[in-house]
C-alpha cells in the first residue's frame, strides 16, 4: 500500500491529545491547505480539540513518493491518530477529504465516532473525467487551474462579495504542488463509493452546497440515501467551499451532529 506519511497541524500537545475525548479532525480539498477551515474554526474548536492536515503536495506536506488512493489517505489518517495518540476522533471532510470521510467510515468503524462528508461525492467522474485538468497542470501548473477554479468553488456572487476570502483561497491553488495536485486528481479519478455506501455503520452526515456543479445536492442525496440512518444539509446559498462562504452555518451543522 502507498501510505502517505501525514503532518498533523494541531495547537493542543501531546498530552491533550492522548487524553482528549472531543478530537475532531478536518481534511481540505484538492487545491487548498489547512487554513481552508479557518473562519470555521473559532466555533469548532469551541467543543473540539482540533487536528487538521494537508494532502500530499499541499500546503505544508511533501509530495508523496508514489500515487496513493483515497482508501490509502484514510489509512493515513488513521497511522497520523496513532503518532498523536489519539483513540477514537470525529472527522469531517471537504471534497476529496470528504471522499476520505467514507473511507474512514467504511475501514474505521471502531477509530471513527462520527463521519461529516463536506461538498463531496461518491464518484468524481472516473480517470477521463480529471484527464484535461491533469494534462493542463503537467503543461503549464497548478496557477492555470486559477481561473477557472472560482466557477467551481463559489457561487456566483461570492468572490465579488468577499474577495479576499476568494483570493486567499486562490493563491492556496497556485502554491500546490503541480506533482501534488496531480497525485490528487489521480486519486480522484480511481475513486468510487458507490458499491460500498450500504455497508457504512457509524452515522455520517452529508453537508452540499445548495448551488455546487462539482458536488451536486443530487449527489450528496445519493450518499444521504443509501448509508444506513445518513442524513444531508444544503446550505443555500453556498457552492463547493460553503465552509468559507458560509462557516458559521457549517460549522454549527457539524458540531450538532457531533454532539449526538
Amino acid at each position: 500500500m502507498a501510505i502517505p506519511h501525514l503532518i498533523p497541524r494541531t495547537d493542543a500537545t501531546a498530552e491533550q491529545l492522548a487524553s482528549a475525548t472531543n478530537v475532531l479532525i478536518l481534511g481540505n480539498s484538492l487545491g487548498t491547505d489547512t487554513h481552508l477551515w479557518d473562519l470555521a474554526l473559532p466555533t469548532l474548536a469551541a467543543a473540539h480539540t482540533i487536528v487538521r492536515w494537508d494532502l500530499p503536495g499541499h500546503g505544508q506536506a511533501a509530495v508523496a513518493p508514489e500515487d496513493f488512493t483515497l482508501a490509502e489517505l484514510a489509512s493515513a489518517v488513521i497511522a497520523m491518530a496513532d503518532e498523536l495518540g489519539i483513540s477514537t476522533f470525529d472527522y469531517a471532510g471537504v471534497s476529496v477529504a470528504g471522499g476520505v470521510a467514507l473511507e474512514l467510515a467504511l475501514a474505521y468503524p471502531e477509530r471513527v465516532k462520527h463521519s461529516a462528508v463536506v461538498c463531496s461525492s461518491p464518484y468524481f467522474g472516473g480517470t477521463d473525467a480529471w484527464a484535461e485538468r491533469i494534462a493542463l497542470v503537467e503543461s503549464s501548473g497548478t496557477v492555470a487551474v486559477v481561473t477557472t477554479t472560482p466557477a467551481r468553488w463559489f457561487a456566483p456572487d461570492f468572490p465579488a462579495k468577499d474577495p479576499g476570502t476568494t483570493e486567499k483561497l486562490l493563491s492556496m491553488v497556485a502554491a500546490t504542488q503541480d506533482a501534488g495536485y496531480i497525485q490528487v486528481c489521480n486519486a480522484l479519478g480511481s475513486y468510487d463509493a458507490r458499491p460500498f455506501l450500504a455497508d457504512i455503520k457509524i452515522p455520517v452526515l452529508v453537508i452540499s452546497g445548495e448551488v455546487d456543479p462539482a458536488a451536486t445536492p443530487e449527489a450528496g442525496a445519493q450518499i444521504a440515501h443509501e448509508v444506513p440512518g445518513a442524513r444531508q444539509v444544503i446550505i443555500p446559498g453556498t457552492s463547493h467551499q460553503a465552509v468559507v462562504e458560509k462557516p458559521l452555518d457549517v460549522a454549527r451543522t457539524l458540531t450538532d451532529f457531533f454532539a449526538e
